[in-house]
This record gives structure tokens, sequence and C-alpha cells, in this order.
């Protein structure tokens, strides 16, 4: 049978009274309007509680509640808090297999092929399995809270099997040496004058470096700010350093950090910045996005709005990269080129890992190549942004590495060596 998204009747829009739980039990929650402002109260808690004020949990859940909310407004048509546990793993079957009427496309076709607009699912491809377990665990600590409020009599979800967390794949790097190639068999675009093209490839040559060089999540990398990038002097020595500085909202866990810049990261940086037509380096009044876009902004000026885009250009009213979505398909789209130059060196086993690695996977190289390379652990995990050290030594086979160091200082050459 195929799945098709359902109209609500009258009868369906009258069977629930918004506001009132199952039992007609008093909550904690206030006076709310419906369910949903209901559940809006929820999060407005988790937003309060988030560690320093960061909104790294809340933007993750309200992205999962856009589309249980979609899914309640077409398929079910039946609020959260009115599910059973039936509901509940009829959501986690229709993650499983996402129809195509969910799927977000711009362009639509009808029965004799014309374009007929765009459809707005709000999936723009069906999740991994990793997405749809995320999901299933914001869909669980939403019926948690109701229950615990009292909004609702039981939790649904309470039978719920929960995966254990992930351990880290410690396969999921680049090798250095692909990702040198990577970088070198970019188009370079050679111009006289700058052009969207030859923007892009400074662009995402930075992009790529900086995950790679400094260790930075997706998102960090997006919330950054070009005056982000800052001298740093040493007291001791009087020098200065160019460091960037990972804000509290922009960090998971919401503690932010300073991580040194690379001497290749700033150089990328000072060659992308030039194509854009911005100074070679950042300063403190520098309003600009970290990562630009050669589309421009609207501005206003006096009482005249600008939209010609080459005017735009001139007073640099550039658009920015604002989401790591929009991060992760820029990082695809060059692995994926990357990897097309191995396959027709018949290269295949390093074209498909560079087809399957991501943002994170760069991250992970970061992690791996300085522990690898006799990086204090201390000083990885701080660039990381990690508080348990654990997580860091998850990286590599650290612990063995250091027991294999210890018994080579004490007794050299005991240790069989490959």
């Amino acid at each position: 049978m195929t799945l098709q998204p359902m109209v609500p009747s009258e009868t369906d829009t009258a069977a629930f009274e918004p506001g009132l739980t199952p039992d007609n039990r008093s909550h904690t929650l206030g006076a709310v309007a419906d369910d949903w402002a209901a559940i809006e109260v929820w999060l407005g808690a988790v937003a309060a509680n988030s560690p320093h004020g960061s909104g790294q949990t809340i933007a993750t859940y309200r992205y999962h509640l856009a589309k249980l909310r979609w899914y309640c407004d077409t398929v079910c048509i039946l609020p959260p808090p009115r599910w059973s546990m039936q509901e509940v793993q009829e959501f986690k079957a229709f993650l499983g297999d996402v129809p195509g009427f969910a799927i977000t496309a711009r362009d639509v076709v009808d029965v004799s092929g014309a374009a007929c607009g765009t459809r707005p699912g709000p999936f723009r491809k069906r999740p991994s399995a990793s997405s749809q377990g995320d999901i299933m665990r914001f869909v669980s600590a939403m019926f948690t809270a109701l229950h615990q409020t009292g909004y609702i009599a039981r939790d649904p979800t309470a039978l719920l099997k929960s995966r254990k967390p992930k351990r880290l794949d410690k396969t999921r790097t680049v090798d250095l040496d692909v990702f040198a190639e990577l970088l070198g068999g970019m188009d370079p675009h050679h111009s006289e004058a700058p052009t969207s093209a030859s923007r892009l490839y400074r662009r995402d040559r930075f992009i790529l470096i900086a995950l790679r060089e400094l260790g930075l999540r997706a998102s960090e990398l997006v919330g950054a700010s070009m005056a982000s990038v800052y001298r740093l002097s040493d007291p001791a020595t009087g020098k200065s350093y160019w460091v960037i500085k990972v804000s509290d909202e922009s960090a998971k866990g919401g503690t932010g950090r300073t991580v040194p810049m690379t001497k290749t990261a700033m150089d990328a940086l000072v060659a992308y910045r030039i194509e854009f037509g911005l100074l070679p380096l950042p300063c403190a009044t520098d309003t600009h996005r970290l990562l630009l876009s050669p589309r421009t902004a609207p501005m206003v000026r006096g009482e005249r709005t600008i939209t010609a885009a080459r005017d735009l250009r001139y007073f640099r009213q550039w658009g920015s990269v604002g989401t790591r979505h929009g991060l992760y398909r820029i990082v695809k789209g060059r692995l994926r080129e990357a990897a097309h130059v191995l396959d027709a060196r018949r290269e295949h086993d390093a074209a498909e890992r560079l087809r399957k690695a991501s943002p994170h996977w760069l991250r992970h190289t970061f992690a791996t190549a300085a522990l690898l390379g006799g990086h204090d652990i201390r000083q990885v995990a701080a660039a990381l942004g990690h508080s348990n050290l654990r997580t860091t030594m998850d990286y590599t086979e650290q612990e063995a590495l250091d027991q294999i160091r210890a018994w080579e200082s004490t007794s050299p050459g005991n240790v069989a060596s490959a």
C-alpha cells in the first residue's frame, strides 16, 4: 500500500480539545493553548537549562520538531500527546522508509511531465539510521518531559528500546596523502579578476584546511565571524600569534575555546579574503561572517535599497553559509570531485572512502594525526573542546601508545616491532 498524505476531517480535529490531557489531569506546564504550546513550554525549559546559554541543543530539537509536526499535520492527524505506543511505532517505521512526498523537491512535475512548482517536504533526503536514532531520542525526551510534568498520564515511548551510544569509529579519517591530493586537484580557476568560481575555490580550500588543521566542528566554523580570528600576544616572548575564537553559542556544550591558527590555515584565509575583495587580514571591526557566499545580499543606504549584484559586490555585501547543512554540502561536493579523479586513476578504494567522508571525518583526522604525531593529549583535547580526556583518547589507541613509549624508554626493543 502506498502511503499518502492525509487531510484532517472535522471528526479528527474535534475529537481532541486543545490544552487538555487525555485524563483531564492537572499539570505543571501552566496555561497552554494546545498540545503544541505545551511542547513549546518544554522547549523553553530546555533552552533555559542549556549550559552557558548554548543554542545547539534547542536548535537540534527544533529541527526534529519541524519534521514531527509535519508528520502529525500531514500523515498521522494526531498531536503527540494523544499518541499511544502504536503511533510511536508507526512514526519510527515512517522514518525508516520516508515516502517521496515527504522529501523536498525543487522541481515537481505533473502527470504530463510539465513543471508545476516545488514540493516543501520536511526531509532533504531519506534519513540515515543515525539520523533516525537522533529523531527518536528527541521524541523520547519530549514524551518523558510531558509525562513528568503531568501533561500526559503515560509515556508511550517507555518501552522504546534505546540504542547504546555509538563508540567512535577510528577508521573515519582521511589519509593525509589523499587530503593533500584533494587540495592539489581542486581547480584554481585562474583569472585576472575574481569570479564566482574563483571565490568558491578559495573559500572551499579554506574550509577544508580549517576543518582538517584546526579540528573545528561544522557548527563552530559556520558560527564564526571574521572577527573571530585575531592576534594573541604571548607576554613571555613578546610574540603575537593568530588564533580563532569558538564562541559559547556555537560550541557544543556551550563552552567556547580559543584555537591556534596554523600557518597553512592563515595563508588560506588571507587568499580567500583577498578573492572576496576584503583586506588581507581580519580585524575586530570586521562584521562579515567567516564563511562567505559569492551571492550578494541586499543593502540599504539612506532611503534606497540596493539590489544590483554589481553594486553589492562593490560594497562587499556578500551572503554567507548560514547552516552546517550548507557547509556539509560544500565539503561533500569537493570530496565527490576528488573521488572522481581517484576513480579515473583506478584507485577505487580511496575514492569510495572519500565519498563516505564528511566534515566530521576531517575533525577526526586532525585529532588522530595530532595524537599520533606526539602532541600532548591535554592540548589536543583543549583544541577539540573535549571536557573528558577519555573522549579524546578514543580517537586513537592512545593508552597502548603510552605503554609502548614507556616500555621503549625503560626496556628498548622489548616490544615486538612491526
